[in-house]
């Protein structure tokens, strides 16, 4: 059943509803001053016959007797009047025992008999003799009876006129809904630059216009997911560069015990080092491996960590490059905590360590602080030109390519940190000019508003 047709017979029978409530109402008190005209015409009637009776009686004077009493209601032809003697018929022209009669007047004087409805009076005795007076209200009741059934079939008419009104109403105010369908269609087909009417003021209108917006943002995302024809090869060689940074660690730290004569503190030093990045690999290959998936909607285990101890581990974990580089780091002491996935948080601080260290010049300094809430790591290299600022985080996009050809890097540092903030509602922000350096500030501020 479609819909057009679902809503005009709601309505219909809403409105048939309503029509028959008000007109019953309405009917309600008709019948009630129907009954209370048709009750007090019956007792004027009665009294009347009890008058008369009590005449006769007194004209007659002692000889007034029983078989009086019937003759005189036979003389009037009254059928209505019933006489009765110590609870036995005198005179009872009805079908009706005197028992029942005397029920009724018990039960509130009415009574239903022989397809008839009756009223009945008790006005008393007249010379010991009980009289009671039949009245026949069936006309009544009848004419009550045909008067609800029109109020039911001009209400049911009215629903009907109005249903059918509401259905041509609808067919035409709901054709925009068709135009709808068919454009949600052609976009399952396709069709992605497919747009429909916009015209009108109304809410199907401002329907139309809330899909073409809708079209234009699938449109717009089908575009970028056709564009990116190597997301699984990302995938790959984002899962290789991550690794890669605490293998750098491991690789760095077990040089220099190789290569180096340590005093015992130091050696110890650097073994913990190895032990702690190894188990950071194996902690950070699972992570990664379920962060980087097709599936977005896996939920990061997030706790509150010291800014403090990311910004120390970031820097102590590029320490190795950074020496090898001849650039000083400086962890700034920062207080407070950030609801994160250590390792995933650390390991995006790890990537723009490490770009810093690579973009600094011999005897540069690198930074790591925090500021007005955003986590900054802060560089004295080159800067990078205003136009390049947008496309940092792009996969594979580098400004130096024959830097990062050299350093082996791949262009998807970046990227990946880019996706770790993301994933803990965080954004990534540069601010650089030529000449002046670039700083790399993390917070919720700069966070995208929508995920693609």
């Amino acid at each position: 059943m479609k819909l057009r047709t679902r809503i005009a017979l709601l309505a219909g029978a809403v409105i048939f509803l309503a029509a028959l409530l008000g007109s019953g109402l309405s009917f309600r008190e008709t019948w009630k001053s129907v009954m209370e005209e048709a009750r007090g015409s019956g007792a004027r009637e009665s009294q009347q016959v009890m008058v008369d009776l009590q005449e006769y009686s007194q004209r007659l004077g002692d000889s007034f007797s029983p078989a009086n009493a019937v003759h005189f209601l036979k003389k009037r032809q009254d059928d209505y009047t019933i006489l009765a003697l110590n609870g036995l018929p005198l005179y009872n022209q009805t079908v009706l025992p005197v028992s029942a009669v005397e029920q009724a007047v018990r039960d509130g004087g009415r009574l239903f008999a022989e397809g008839r409805r009756l009223l009945v009076f008790y006005e008393g005795e007249c010379g010991g003799i009980q009289v009671f007076h039949l009245v026949d209200i069936t006309g009544q009741y009848l004419r009550l009876y045909r008067m609800l059934g029109k109020i039911a079939g001009l209400s049911l008419g009215a629903a009907v006129v109005s249903v059918l009104g509401l259905m041509l109403i609808l067919r035409r105010a709901l054709r925009p809904l068709q135009a709808l369908s068919q454009g949600a269609k052609s976009i399952a087909a396709g069709a992605y630059h497919q747009r429909v009417p916009e015209a009108g003021r109304d809410e199907v209108a401002q329907l139309g216009r809330d899909f073409n917006t809708m079209a234009q943002a699938v449109e717009h995302h089908i575009a970028r997911v056709t564009d990116s024809e190597e997301k699984k090869t990302l995938f790959m060689g984002s899962l290789t560069h991550e690794l890669k940074t605490p293998l750098t660690a491991i690789s760095g730290y077990a040089q220099t015990l190789r290569r180096v004569k340590l005093s015992p503190e130091d050696r110890e030093l650097a073994l913990e080092y190895i032990c702690r990045e190894s188990a950071r690999l194996d902690r950070l290959s699972k992570k990664m491996l379920r962060l980087l998936e097709l599936d977005r909607d896996t939920e990061l285990a997030l706790e509150p960590v010291p800014v403090e101890a990311l910004l120390q581990g970031a820097g102590e974990t590029c320490l190795p490059a950074a020496r090898e580089k001849g650039v000083e780091i400086q962890v700034t002491p920062s207080p407070g905590e950030i609801l994160a996935d250590r390792d995933l948080l650390m390991d995006a601080l790890i990537n723009l360590t490490d770009n810093a260290i690579k973009a600094s010049p011999f005897g540069g300094v690198v930074r790591l602080y925090e500021e007005d809430g955003d986590l900054v790591v802060e560089d004295g290299g080159p800067g990078i030109p205003a136009e390049e600022l947008d496309r940092l985080t792009e996969p594979f996009y580098m400004v130096d390519k024959s830097r990062s050809r050299k350093s082996g890097g791949a262009g998807l540092g970046l990227a990946l940190t880019a996706v770790i903030l993301r994933r803990h509602g965080l954004g990534l922000r540069f601010d650089s000019q030529p000449g002046k350096g670039t700083r790399a500030l993390v917070g919720r501020e700069y966070a995208p508003h929508f995920t693609s």
